[in-house]
């Protein structure tokens, strides 16, 4: 009694030192992953100057912009114009930051000269103005468009948007197509009278697990080309299904085998066929791991590089992380885009996650220890 006494008070003393390590170790690791993601948001909003001289540093430039000078510049093959001159004929002042990237064509606008009075409106190539001296409605306008610079940026230069798209679109339709194979074939494995079959076809869905897209990169292409499915979208999303489907059969063939083999009797002895069974009774019992499966295929898919690089050469057929990449040049490097593409490719998952939060915690639990 007396042991087992001492045992429990050792027990009861040890216990306010286990969770303050539990607590160090947890909060440690929250700051280790929400840190750099703070990083890289405020980060997005400073210029690829103030990211050079000192990265960790709070923005500044770009918020502190009313007093910013600008240089009256003359319209040149290197000026990127927004409107089409001959449509549109109106007379405008392009004048460029002497503060933001200077010289190199990056911060413009263009102010048309009927908004303006008649002493900005004169103003020649060489000359310089403060945004302190145009008309309120353009302050505004310049500091809001100064504040954003990064992702105006990165959207018109990095077209970023038909990229997003691309994105969701390989992430959405090869998970979908990853679900609907991989439970049919897990059906048919785990839940059909072909026992030896079955123990050889996952064998060989097995070594496909083992089969990285780096390392078949090059026969790909080469197949791809043959058949004329390179830099198309449904080329790219036959490829993520592909190497998406062995690690999804093996969890839901797993999952499945746990299932009651009553449940597809009583609907056969119903009437049921294969079909029906699939999709009335095994479809909805397997909610759990096709939410798992989703989850790893839809991150997997979203942050992959290499092989949409490879696979595509059109910027319509690009994904957000080759777009990401672009910023990065021979000449130099516009970190300050890079960091805004980032934040952009970042938010949607971030999203995603604090809405299903709870939802996703179960469905991994759940396929985690069914069975």
């Amino acid at each position: 009694m007396e042991d087992s006494e001492r045992l429990g008070q050792k027990r009861t003393s040890s216990s306010p030192v286990g969770r303050i390590i539990s607590y160090v170790i947890l909060i440690t690791w929250a700051l280790i992953t929400v840190l750099p993601l703070f990083w890289m948001l405020y980060s997005s909003f400073k210029s690829n100057d103030e990211l050079i001289t000192n990265v960790y540093a709070l923005p500044h430039d770009l918020f502190d912009n009313k007093e910013d000078e600008y240089v009256v510049i003359p319209a040149s093959l290197n000026v990127i114009l927004p409107y089409d001159p001959e449509v549109d004929t109106r007379e405008r002042l392009i004048i460029e930051s002497a503060t933001i990237s200077p010289g190199r064509r990056l911060m413009l606008h263009f102010l048309l000269k009927e908004d303006l009075p008649p002493e900005i409106a004169s103003l020649q190539p060489g000359d310089t103005l403060k945004v302190s001296q145009l008309p309120k409605p353009l302050r505004i306008r310049i500091g809001l468009a100064t504040v954003w610079f990064n992702y105006i940026a990165a959207f018109d230069r990095g077209d970023l948007g038909i990229k997003f798209i691309n994105s969701i679109a390989y992430a959405g339709i090869s998970t979908f197509c990853i679900i609907l194979f991989s439970l049919m074939i897990s059906f048919a494995l785990s839940k059909m009278p072909f026992k030896k079959l079955s123990v050889f076809i996952m064998g060989l869905i097995g070594l496909g697990c083992l089969i990285s897209i780096q390392s078949v990169i090059i026969p790909l292409f080469l197949l791809l080309s043959s058949v004329g499915l390179t830099d198309t979208r449904i080329g790219i999303m036959l490829v993520y299904t592909a190497f998406g489907l062995p690690l999804a059969v093996l969890l839901s063939t797993q999952f499945m085998r746990g299932l009651p083999d009553s449940l597809i009797e009583s609907a056969y002895m119903d009437g049921a066929t294969n079909l029906r069974a699939f999709r009335s009774i095994i479809v909805p019992m397997c909610a759990p791991v096709i939410l798992t499966v989703s989850i790893i295929s839809a991150l997997g898919i979203w942050n992959e590089f290499l092989l949409v690089l490879v696979l595509a050469s059109k910027e319509l057929t690009k994904s957000l992380p080759v777009g990401v990449y672009s910023f990065t040049s021979l000449m130099g490097t516009q970190m300050g885009w890079q960091m805004a593409a980032l934040t952009i490719a970042t938010i949607p998952v971030m999203i995603i996650y604090l809405i299903f939060n709870k939802t996703l915690t179960k469905g991994v639990v759940a396929g985690a220890v069914k069975g």
